[in-house]
Formats: C-alpha cells, sequence, structure tokens
C-alpha cells in the first residue's frame, strides 16, 4: 500500500484552491483509500496560516479535508528531528523530514521547492521521494489508471 506525507502548505494549498493539484491529490487519496500519514505540528501549522490568512470558507475547507482524509498523526522527537536534518534544511522543515521517515511514508508531497528540492537534502538518500502535489498525481495515475 502506499503512504504519503503531506507538508502544511499542501493542506493549506488544497483548502484555499478547490480546484488546484493539492485539491486534486487528496480527493485522489481518498478515492484510491491511500494511506496518509501528519504530524500534529503539520496541522497546526497549516490551521495557522490558514486562520491568519484566509476566509471562513477556506477555514472550513481545511476542517472537511481532515475530516475526509483522515491522516492519522504520528508523533516525533524534535530532538531527533534536529539531530537528523537541521544540517541540511531549517527547524520548521526539519519537523516534517522528521515526520516522514517515522511514518515510513513512501512520499513526502510539498510545495516547497526552495528548502526540500535542494542538493543537500538529495545528497543524504532519504527513505521517500519528495514530490510536489502534480508530480505525485501523475506518478498516481501510472499506477492505478
Amino acid at each position: 500500500m502506499i503512504s504519503v506525507f503531506l507538508d502544511a502548505n499542501v493542506y493549506y494549498s488544497a483548502s484555499r484552491s478547490p480546484g488546484g493539484g493539492s485539491a486534486e491529490l487528496c480527493r485522489i487519496i481518498k478515492t484510491y483509500k491511500i494511506k496518509i500519514y501528519a504530524t500534529s505540528l503539520v496541522i497546526l501549522e497549516a490551521e495557522r496560516n490558514i486562520r491568519q490568512k484566509e476566509p471562513l470558507a477556506t477555514r472550513l475547507n481545511f476542517y472537511s479535508s481532515i475530516s475526509d482524509l483522515k491522516p492519522k498523526i504520528i508523533s516525533i522527537d524534535l530532538m531527533k528531528a534536529e539531530e537528523n536534518f537541521l544540517k541540511i534544511i531549517n527547524r520548521k522543515d526539519a519537523y516534517v523530514l522528521e515526520g516522514a521517515r517515522r511514518a515510513k511514508a513512501d512520499f513526502l508531497v510539498t510545495l516547497d521547492k526552495k528548502d526540500f528540492l535542494t542538493e543537500k537534502v538529495k545528497r543524504i538518500k532519504l527513505p521517500f521521494e519528495i514530490l510536489t502535489p502534480g508530480q505525485l498525481i501523475l506518478r498516481l495515475r501510472e499506477i492505478f489508471i
């Protein structure tokens, strides 16, 4: 079974733009019952950003999406995240990498190409692949369609 860890920006984008790629990925995840993981930090970051920047409708989309997707919330050791990843990525994103690692996800999906799709991150040979929502949609279409 395929497992996916979504970064906060994917939840944000899916909630803000129901016709966009992140929302489409969420629909595919739900349709094909793909295992999805998150940490409380990721969910809280998405919710905080939506509350601060977006209207009520976006917040309602977010809560609906979380309810539909039912991500399995996993715990991470913040010290371990920093120990493992702080040399290659900023603190906030180290927690995302650690979440995907602890979840044993096949894919980490993010819109943050600037921080996650760097040579430093690529060199460490992570046990999961980092993709954008669009890239994962294409991969899943090859598998399921």
